[in-house]
């Protein structure tokens, strides 16, 4: 269950605004995806995925590989996925 916070920071490490925080506007589903929108610089309104914040909690991923690694399992699963897709063909 998502609690609701005032305040976010972007956690993706490759992200431009990473370690950025920024006020909450709202969360949504968009896309098959969860996002956060939030408010900016100069009061623009942005959108960023749930997951590269920590807007739902510390990820346990990134807690415990503190920085170690670059793909999560679910990713690569993923990725072997596409990949057996793409042979078969």
């Amino acid at each position: 269950m998502l609690k609701l916070r005032s305040k976010f920071k972007v956690i993706h490490p490759f992200h431009p605004l990473y370690q950025r925080e920024f006020e909450l506007l709202s969360y949504r589903k968009s896309f098959g995806g969860a996002y956060v929108d939030y408010r900016g610089d100069d009061d623009d309104v942005g959108s960023i995925p749930l997951e590269w914040t920590n807007a739902d909690g510390i990820c346990p991923f990134v807690e415990m590989s503190k920085g170690r690694s670059v793909f999560r399992v679910e990713e690569l699963l993923r990725l072997v996925m596409l990949v057996d897709s793409v042979n078969e063909v």
